[in-house]
């Protein structure tokens, strides 16, 4: 006799896509909002008057919210439930949106873009929307739909950037403002709706009850004496130094071999695109292969395309075969790190430590920024910095390599 509680095939597959998409839909708002803040900041000094140096401190406030708000989130989603964390993201979102117009005195603008909005921000993490859907999901499903998620960041910063330009050219910053919240609202009620799911499902035949340590701060200080979760931080750190590369140096090292602007921007779109691939086909390699081989291997191509372009003759062909490589293999690393912080820790305590890890990319990202600038001055020449990038990613493959990835759930 079957159990009741057991889907049937097409409702299976219908939760399946209507979870999917409803993570999408976050992660786009998340990232969308994040790559397009020199947009949006233009659109600010002009409506306010503040000068660029005051706009531009509210949106560094923002990123570097993003960035420590994260593991704060997470003890939070230990508390209640992830889905929970991220209405309240998208809340924050949407009333910073709301008030920005408003601002009269740099000090109100630092506070709701730089703290309302950037946290904001900080409780949509990918950690945190994973943490949601994967208890609904299940591990193996999660897997597959974590570098479809990661990817829709990316098509959301493609999507926002025109709609966010039309806008202002209907309105200006009121506009733009009213439209995000809008949207942001929007998310809000879907992560609601998430919340009722994500609670349903931990209260399904099968799904453990949390350890008492999953509510309580020492998630992250038992986390830190773990081996396992050091080696993925510390991978983590490598991929921040690594990536900030690309986002500082790259453009200005392609105009600097003589390439015209145009040039390395369309280079930057090339970029763009594969890294919206690069996540999905990591994704649902994780579902095939272990996900410590898939993110090892990932960390040793980073090196080897290193080491290839420095060698190769610097032509537009090798630019582009450079940036689709660089496409594949940047972002990519995200979904199997989180699914093995997921295999490791549990799907409850993923947003936490995964915001946690996030720390040391950031850390890793402040140093490359700030020791690529005196390499590139002291030398006049990149390739110092990308070798460092290479070497520490080189690092990173090892650590990967050598995680101790519990087997996965079997598949029913």
């Amino acid at each position: 006799m079957q159990n009741k509680t057991q889907k049937g095939p097409r409702e299976g597959v219908a939760q399946f896509v209507l979870i999917a998409l409803v993570g999408c839909l976050i992660y786009a708002l998340n990232n969308g909002v994040r790559v397009n803040y020199g947009l949006i900041s233009a659109a600010i000094e002009r409506a306010t008057g503040f000068d660029a140096a005051a706009v531009s401190f509210a949106v560094a406030l923002a990123q570097l919210f993003y960035g420590v708000s994260q593991p704060v989130f997470g003890a939070l989603a230990l508390k209640k439930t992830n889905a929970s964390v991220l209405a309240l993201g998208a809340g924050m979102l949407c009333a910073g949106f709301l008030l920005t117009p408003l601002c009269t005195r740099v000090w109100m603008l630092d506070l709701l873009f730089g703290l309302v909005i950037g946290g904001g921000t900080g409780a949509m993490a990918f950690g945190l929307v994973m943490s949601a859907v994967t208890p609904i999901l299940g591990e193996k499903k999660a897997a597959a739909v974590s570098g479809v998620i990661n990817g829709a960041g990316g098509i959301g910063g493609s999507i926002l950037a025109p709609v966010a330009q039309s806008l202002i050219d209907r309105g200006g910053l009121r506009a733009l403002m009213r439209g995000f919240s809008i949207l942001s609202a929007v998310i809000a009620a879907l992560c609601v709706w998430l919340h009722t799911a994500e609670k349903k499902a931990g209260k399904e035949p099968g799904q453990a009850e949390a350890p008492e340590e999953a509510v309580t701060g020492r998630a992250i200080l038992n986390a830190l004496k773990s081996r396992d979760f050091l080696h993925l931080a510390l991978a983590f750190f490598t991929c921040g130094f690594f990536m900030a590369i690309i986002e500082t140096q790259l453009y200005a090292q392609i105009v600097g071999l003589g390439f015209s602007g145009q040039t390395a921007a369309f280079a930057f779109t090339v970029y763009g695109i594969f890294g919206m691939i690069g996540p999905i086909l990591a994704g649902f390699l994780c579902v095939k292969v272990r996900c410590k081989w898939v993110l090892g291997t990932l960390y040793s191509l980073r090196p080897a395309a290193v080491i290839l372009f420095l060698l190769m003759r610097k032509t537009v062909a090798a630019v582009y075969f450079f940036v689709v490589l660089l496409g594949l293999i940047g972002n990519a690393t995200v979904p199997p790190t989180t699914n093995l912080l997921s295999k490791l820790y549990g799907a409850k305590k993923l947003g936490l430590l995964s915001g946690t890890a996030f720390v040391f990319h950031q850390i890793g990202s402040f140093l490359s920024t700030y020791l690529g600038g005196i390499l590139v001055s002291s030398t006049g020449s990149y390739a110092l910095i990308w070798l460092a990038g290479g070497a520490l990613a080189a690092a990173a493959a090892l650590l990967s390599f050598t995680v101790r990835e519990p087997q996965s759930e079997k598949v029913e």
